[in-house]
C-alpha cells in the first residue's frame, strides 16, 4: 500500500505518512533513517531535512527513542554534509557510515559479489530509506532501493574514480544494487517527492511544476515502482528492480 500526502508543508506531510505506517506496526528494533546525502548539494539533489524531521517526530510520538540518521556520502565529508543541509538540528545522532566497524555478509543469490561489506551498526536495525525522487543517468531512477548504495563503506568500495562508492560502477551497477538489498534491505520507504528531478541524479532539471508529494510504503519495492510512475518511467525497464523482484521471489520459494 502507498500512503501519500501533499507536501505543501514537508515536515507535516512526512509526519502524516510515517504516522500511517506506524498505525499498522511499530518497530521493535532501533530505527535507522537513511536519507540521500550523496553530496553537499541542496534539494532536490538531496533529501530535504524537513522530510526527515517529520519522520523523527512521528517515531518519537509512537514511543521510539532509539533513532539514528545514517549516511555515507559519495562526495565530501558526511558529517559536514549533514551540518550544511540542516541535519544537525534534528536532535538525533548522526552517523557517518564510512567510519563504522564493518562485517562481511554472504550473498545467497549473487549477481556480482558473493559477499558485501556493510557497517555492523546496521545489523538488527529497522531501516527506513528516505530518498529523494530522481532519475539517474546510469540506472534510470534512484529511489529507496538504490539509495542503499550509500551504506557501502568507502574504505572498501572507493578507488575506481573519485566517487567514494565508485566500485559499484566498475562492475554491473544493477547487479551490485540487487546484491546489497539481499544483505541489508530497508524495511520501509518514505520518499521525498516534493520536487523531483529529471534527466540526471546530480545535475538534472527540477520537475516543474513540483510533484509536491511525500509518500511511503512498508514495501520499498512497491514504493520504487510508484516512483517510476511519477517520473514517467516503466518500472519493468529498470533492471535492478527486476533483479530484486526475482531475488525476492526465489527467496520466498526456499
Amino acid at each position: 500500500m502507498i500512503y501519500k500526502k501533499r507536501a505543501d508543508h514537508r515536515a507535516e506531510a512526512s509526519y502524516r505518512v510515517a504516522a500511517q505506517l506506524l498505525e499498522s506496526a511499530v518497530p521493535s528494533r532501533p530505527v535507522v533513517l537513511k536519507p540521500n546525502i550523496v553530496e553537499p548539494s541542496r534539494p532536490p539533489v538531496t533529501t530535504d531535512v524537513r522530510v526527515v524531521e517529520g519522520i523523527v517526530r512521528a517515531l518519537r510520538e509512537s514511543g521510539i527513542k532509539d533513532i539514528l540518521v545514517a549516511e555515507g556520502s559519495g562526495t565530501g565529508n558526511t558529517l559536514e554534509n549533514f551540518d550544511l543541509l540542516g541535519y544537525s538540528d534534528l536532535g538525533v545522532k548522526l552517523l557517518d557510515l564510512d567510519q563504522e566497524e564493518t562485517v562481511r555478509l554472504p550473498v545467497a543469490h549473487h549477481h556480482v559479489w558473493d559477499e558485501v561489506i556493510v557497517p555492523e551498526v546496521l545489523l538488527n536495525k529497522f531501516i527506513i530509506s528516505v530518498p529523494v525522487l530522481k532519475e539517474h543517468s546510469l540506472c534510470g531512477v534512484t529511489i529507496s532501493l538504490k539509495n542503499m548504495i550509500g551504506i557501502l563503506p568507502a574504505p572498501h568500495y572507493s578507488g575506481y574514480w573519485t566517487y567514494k562508492k565508485s566500485q559499484v560502477h566498475k562492475y554491473d551497477t544493477h547487479g551490485c544494487i540487487a546484491d546489497i538489498i539481499q544483505v541489508v534491505s530497508p524495511d520501509w520507504a518514505i520518499v521525498d517527492a516534493s520536487q523531483g528531478m529529471k534527466d540526471h541524479h546530480l545535475s538534472g532539471s527540477p520537475i516543474e511544476p513540483p510533484l509536491n508529494l511525500v509518500y511511503g510504503s512498508a514495501d520499498p519495492l512497491e514504493a520504487d515502482r510508484f516512483g517510476c510512475e511519477l517520473l514517467g518511467r516503466e518500472h519493468a525497464d529498470i533492471l535492478y528492480l527486476k533483479l530484486i523482484e526475482e531475488d525476492r521471489r526465489e527467496g520466498s520459494q526456499q
